[in-house]
């Protein structure tokens, strides 16, 4: 079943169209890796999703609602969070009070619940339970990775949204991380994974995009198109 469905999508910047009738579709509890180069409209499209940005033609629909003119803020909180690039932590507040932060843009939350919810985030990364007191600023990129990513899950998405997550950070800490998407979407939380690493991203994903300057160019299951030597070379390379 398809809880967001995106239907001739086009987006742009004042004369220019980056995004051209993207089309698709990703199912619940589904692990989807959009990839490609650098430039090829990725984080556009994510901004789209998150309605940073308007649309020009086309369509999004989550869970059955569109949300072609529904505000940033309501799109969170109805459950599509979007993980930036660049982490966008606030270096000056500790591990703990960036994680707070995240759930308190959902209105209501008791005590109680908001320190299960932290209990469920350090045990997800238990580095961020130990480094709970100090400020996100002194985290390695990895930690801050951890941290943005876990800032996300407080507020109990639907729909996690990462754009490029494996920026900067050596192949061990990706593949932790990576390791605990995978593990998301195992636990039924839809994952939409943004990346230039296009064989670590496809190696865990359920189904693969790959876009090329601003277009859909293949799509499939990812063992199919990790085996297509011209989707390689000419996308993948």
């Amino acid at each position: 079943m398809s809880l967001l469905t995106i239907k001739g999508l086009d987006v742009g910047f004042g004369g220019v169209t980056v995004l051209h009738g993207i089309d698709l579709e990703i199912a619940a509890g589904s692990l989807v890796a959009i990839v490609g180069a650098n430039g090829a409209g990725k984080t556009t499209l994510l901004r789209a999703l998150s309605r940073l940005l308007p649309l020009r033609a086309g369509s999004i629909r989550f869970d059955g609602q569109e949300l072609a003119g529904v505000a940033p803020h309501r799109v969170t909180r109805m459950g599509l969070v979007h993980v930036p690039q660049g982490r966008q932590i606030i270096p000056t507040l500790s591990v703990e009070e960036n994680l707070l932060i995240g759930a308190g843009s959902l209105p209501g939350l008791g005590r109680a619940e908001l320190d299960s919810r932290l209990a469920g985030e350090y045990d997800r990364f238990p580095v961020l339970r130990e480094r709970r007191r100090i400020s996100g600023g002194s985290l390695s990129g990895g930690e801050q990775q951890m941290l943005a990513v876990s800032r996300a899950l407080m507020m109990r998405p639907r729909v996690l949204m990462l754009d490029e997550p494996s920026l900067g950070l050596a192949p061990q800490i990706i593949t932790g991380i990576f390791g605990a998407l995978r593990a998301l979407a195992a636990s039924g939380v839809t994952v939409l994974l943004v990346e230039q690493v296009a064989f670590a991203a496809l190696k865990i994903a359920d189904h693969g995009y790959v876009l090329q300057t601003g277009r859909i160019a293949m799509s499939g299951p990812p063992s199919e198109l990790l085996k297509d030597p011209e989707l390689v070379s000419r996308y993948l390379g």
